[in-house]
């Protein structure tokens, strides 16, 4: 599952790192921290952003269960150096900056723990704005130093921080992020724990390939959603079926289990098609289902196929609209023999221009109104096809379809054009077939002669020893065609020898 939550989901947003202080006989911070899960592979560069600290919601929370953390005390030195280093993050003037925080981080014993952690909360800062991650980690962890001695707002982020970058397309160290998620679940009250934190742990899972791991995540982050109160996005619903899909995959050899993750995939594409009815990638969703449980179960085509009339349905409802998707639409119709509707698509997408009128487009059109027998207007799309080229197979059906309709002229046409063709190539048997085509309907236009030149031609061709069956029925076929027109000869002399008596007769008698 690769779906990119930057571009789907715009979980990200690039703020400007700021920094306020006041006194007022309490200190509050402005501290860096992103309210969004995040996708492992999201680009760090959009991994800045504030939040306030947590002085406290709107909404009452229950009294906070952990042991309380005595602060010390920061001196007025400390303020004005964190001044000076604020002013130069705000002039953008980052050497300066990184110079007096190095300055300050080496003075360990001017500082007490809570100073020296916070000096490297806004060295942490600087890494963000910087986009240098190794820094940004590397004083991430020293804050972890000091934990005794600092909000547990500032260690949760600060965990949650170190997490994301290492599940980061920078890093892609996915154990390693599971450690420090871990390490923020064991510390962060519940109440404070996030639907969208859940999805970044589900997203972890799965960048891990723990599609187990990953389905209860989605799950658990869907059910926090509700409990917010938010509305679930799309697709986390997406991310929950594609990993009943892959756990279906992964479990072929367990057939019940298999079977399980296939439902539960089915129910859930089922719900989306419903819920967001528009959207065509559920329908297809919906499609890919049915057709897994049909090829697992052995299910045929005649038997099953409900993956075919969703693709039916979906267009029926308007939701395709690309040459593929219509195609889509007619090889399901195809599939399931309804060639009649398949033929209306094509006959739609047509006139819509939906469909461009190319050779290999007209082509398949004109197979599907052969099968539907509408046979004349299958010659006509079949001899717009060869407009634009003159191939070999087309020119033999088009041969083939008017020695059908007693349409000799048209007949000798095409068989000639399909032995003369520059494009495509016939198959084993086809040059004769078209051979013994042709002689057929010179033979019904009453062109012996050349019938039978056309017979005798194929039989010298195919020689005394045929390769195959097949080859030998054309020689013998031709040959009875030989015979027959000899026949037919002797037939057109006697009649014209009574014909000639008859006509003798009456004139003797007028005499």
């Amino acid at each position: 599952m690769d779906m990119d939550f930057e571009q789907k989901n715009g979980f990200f947003m690039k703020r400007s790192i700021s920094i306020c202080l006041i006194v007022c006989g309490v200190l509050f911070f402005v501290e860096f921290g992103v309210e969004q899960a995040v996708q492992p592979n999201s680009s760090l560069s959009h991994l800045v952003g504030v939040i306030s600290a947590q002085i406290g919601g709107v909404e009452e929370k229950p009294e906070d269960p952990r042991p309380e953390r005595k602060l010390q005390n920061p001196s007025q030195e400390w303020f004005l150096q964190l001044e000076k280093i604020t002013a130069a993050v705000e002039e953008e003037d980052y050497d300066r900056a990184r110079e007096m925080l190095d300055r300050q981080v080496e003075r360990t014993r001017r500082w007490n723990d809570f100073e020296l952690a916070i000096f490297h909360r806004r060295y942490m800062d600087l890494g963000l704005i910087l986009e240098d991650y190794d820094l940004v980690l590397k004083h991430a962890k020293k804050i972890l130093e000091y934990r005794d001695s600092i909000q547990y707002y500032v260690e949760e982020n600060t965990l949650y921080m170190i997490a994301r970058i290492y599940a980061s397309a920078n890093y892609e160290d996915y154990e390693t992020s599971l450690d420090y998620l871990q390490r923020w679940l064991d510390l962060t009250n519940d109440w404070d724990e996030g639907s969208t934190n859940y999805a970044f742990i589900a997203n972890v899972y799965n960048s891990l390939e723990d599609y187990y791991k990953t389905e209860e995540w989605w799950i658990r982050a869907i059910a926090k959603s509700e409990e917010e109160g938010n509305a679930i996005p799309e697709y986390w619903w997406v991310q929950l079926w594609q990993t009943y899909r892959q756990l279906s995959d992964e479990l072929m050899d367990t057939p019940a289990e298999r079977d399980l993750y296939l439902e539960k995939a089915l129910d859930l594409s089922k719900f989306l098609v419903l819920k967001f009815i528009e959207d065509k990638e559920h329908w297809r969703r919906l499609s890919s289902d049915y057709a897994k449980i049909d090829e697992v179960t052995g299910i045929s085509d005649e038997e099953g196929g409900l993956g075919y009339y969703t693709i039916e349905a979906a267009y029926h409802f308007g939701l395709w609209e690309t040459e593929t998707e219509y195609k889509k639409v007619i090889s399901s119709m195809q599939i399931k023999e309804a060639n009649s509707r398949a033929a209306l698509v094509f006959e739609e997408g047509f006139d819509l221009e939906i469909i461009e009128r190319n050779f290999d487009n007209l082509k398949r059109y004109g197979q599907t109104l052969y099968l539907t027998t509408d046979l004349e207007k299958a010659i006509r799309i079949y001899e717009e096809a060869v407009g634009y080229k003159d191939d070999a197979e087309v020119l033999h059906t088009l041969a083939s379809l008017h020695q059908l309709l007693d349409n000799f002229d048209e007949c000798i046409l095409f068989a000639d054009r399909a032995l003369n063709a520059t494009e495509g190539e016939l198959g084993e048997g086809d040059p004769e077939n078209v051979k013994f085509i042709k002689g057929v309907c010179q033979f019904y236009k009453d062109d012996l002669d050349g019938s039978e030149n056309t017979m005798k031609e194929l039989r010298e061709e195919i020689g005394t020893e045929p390769e195959n069956a097949t080859l030998e029925n054309y020689r013998d076929s031709a040959g009875q065609y030989i015979e027959l027109i000899k026949a037919e000869r002797a037939r057109i002399e006697y009649k014209n020898h009574v014909e000639n008596s008859w006509r003798v007769y009456l004139e003797s008698k007028q005499s």
